[in-house]
């Protein structure tokens, strides 16, 4: 009797431990951002506009189809065809809806490339494109090859 009773105390001891432990994994995994689902950006770019005209750039950024309006960081990052090394970082607004923007006027003719810096819940993307100013214009290879490297 004796025997059964020491047994009986162990496995109750061991049922009573396993359930208290699922409940606290529940909890905590609804507070954790969802990375099961990557972030898209998308970035609008028009690919001609005129010197000294302001140009507005534009990324939504989504996940799962849902506008994510809480990034973390956006921002845009701007240099002229060819020399990387000096580009320019302009911090976005946030327009609502996911969307973001900025705001930029060219001085020279040139082709650029414009290039979002989106973090939003714990993932970072990367988008680029070019846009063509005044007279200059962008070579449909180039484009395509660096829209998909």
């Amino acid at each position: 009797m004796r025997k059964i009773t020491i047994i009986f105390l162990i496995v109750l001891t061991g049922f009573l431990a396993a359930c208290g432990q699922s409940g606290d994994t529940d909890n905590n995994t609804s507070a954790e951002p969802d990375t099961s689902v990557p972030i898209e950006a998308d970035l609008e770019v028009a690919e001609q506009a005129e010197k000294d005209e302001k140009v507005t750039f534009t990324v939504t950024v989504t996940q799962d189809g849902e506008a994510v309006s809480d990034a973390s960081e956006v921002e845009f990052e701007i240099w002229e065809d060819g020399n990387k090394e000096e580009s320019e970082m302009i911090e976005a607004d946030n327009a609502g809806d996911g969307a973001y923007t900025v705001e930029k006027t060219f001085d020279t003719d040139a082709v650029y490339h414009v290039q979002s810096h989106v973090t939003a819940r714990t993932m970072h993307t990367m988008p680029v494109k070019k846009i063509a100013i005044g007279s200059a214009e962008i070579d449909k290879e180039s484009s395509e090859d660096n829209e998909n490297g």
